[in-house]
């Protein structure tokens, strides 16, 4: 299968040591034996398509690909490197405890630029509170040998709003990971997600999470700390520091093609979004027939382009989002779409004060930024 039109990869590894309690991704805990099998297939899909244009980016993620052990997901970095030589960005998911220095040497060799680490805090106790299966001596060790490794390109991720996490604990935890100096800090609201061990426990109030407004603090306190220590505020949930940012999800959030491989993963071609199965039986008996294939509207594609551009803190204008497509036909399907954004909206905003108009952007204030669903909901 030849691809046309795509700038970007992922692969998924949907496997983990441990399911964490707020977590409703497609990943669980597996033995030897379907890993190898999973490998094995993804490869073998991956083989059967040719890109005959330019690709920047390669993203595995998951799950947690460094479940894996790291001859099968050198394999998988190989075979990712054939269809997409030129790269300028390849980001592995990792969680602390899963490396070690013959890892992460092995991940520097094979042409991995940038990790991202899942830590979530540096507190123990909001660490068991999520059940996350590492500690932070783990997450110190496992950075400290990635520097050592030579990799110049880390990625910290942390969640505040944590059952029972005080403003102090988020405060402490934002200085104990700036004081590591890592190139990009990842800052998520935990949000429960229906169907997880989460979930039921707050339903049956065994655990409670802080107020809207002590979750609304704890970001204002992250952009305040993190911009002062000289991080770039680039993305709602996303700080960098210069010429640092992913560039994997800037291109998604300008909605720039990208391919997926692996179960359940997903791809984009400017026009349609579509899925591989989610069924590791199906996917290993070799069923990639897309799935759940949806052409856009151009009603889509206008909500889309505003509220994904919106994420961006330099907000969107719209003589930028056709360049990023290839293809007449898309390309003039798209500037159709960014004629009739829903100006109605862009006003009504404004007048709330959620968004602002500046040099040739739209983008969101402030207090857009804590209203931001607010926003995004005026467009659909």
């Amino acid at each position: 299968m030849k691809i046309d039109v795509c700038s970007g990869i992922y692969i998924h590894i949907p496997f983990c040591l441990q399911k964490c309690d707020y977590c409703d991704f497609l990943s669980f805990e597996v033995n030897e034996q379907t890993q190898n099998a999973y490998v094995n297939t993804l490869l073998h899909e991956m083989r059967s398509v040719s890109i005959d244009h330019e690709v920047s980016t390669i993203y595995i993620g998951g799950g947690t690909p460094t479940a894996l052990p790291s001859h099968l997901l050198c394999k998988i970095i190989a075979a990712a490197k054939t269809l997409a030589p030129s790269a300028i960005e390849i980001t592995v998911e990792a969680n602390p405890g899963t490396l070690t220095r013959e890892y992460l040497a092995g991940l520097k060799s094979h042409g991995v630029t940038r990790l991202s680490m899942g830590l979530q805090t540096t507190k123990p106790h909001l660490l068991r509170a999520i059940n996350r299966l590492h500690s932070m001596t783990d997450f110190l060790d496992n950075f400290h040998a990635a520097r050592e490794a030579g990799f110049d390109n880390i990625n910290v991720d942390l969640m505040f709003a944590l059952p029972g996490q005080t403003l102090q604990e988020w405060q402490e935890t934002l200085t104990e990971i700036i004081a590591l100096s890592p190139e990009h800090i990842s800052a998520y609201s935990l949000t429960p997600a229906e169907n997880t061990p989460l979930w039921s426990a707050l339903e049956n109030g065994k655990i409670h999470l802080p107020s809207d407004e002590t979750d609304r603090d704890m970001y204002h306190m992250a952009r305040k700390c993190l911009a002062d220590a000289g991080y770039i505020h680039y993305e709602l949930s996303n700080f960098a520091k210069p010429g640092y940012e992913s560039r994997h999800n800037v291109n998604c959030w300008r909605r720039v093609p990208y391919h997926g491989f692996g179960l359940g993963a997903h791809s984009f071609d400017g026009v349609k979004r579509w899925h591989n199965t989610e069924d590791m039986g199906e996917y290993l008996a070799g069923h990639h027939t897309p799935q759940g294939i949806d052409e856009l509207s151009e009603a889509d594609i206008q909500a889309e382009i505003m509220i994904l551009g919106l994420r961006l803190t330099e907000g969107i204008r719209e003589s930028e989002i056709p360049q990023a497509f290839k293809g007449e036909v898309e390309a003039q399907k798209i500037k159709r779409a960014c004629a009739r954004v829903s100006y109605r909206a862009i006003s009504y905003s404004m007048k709330k004060g959620l968004l602002a108009l500046e040099n040739g952007y739209v983008k969101l204030t402030a207090r857009g930024m804590d209203l931001a669903n607010q926003v995004f909901e005026a467009f659909l």
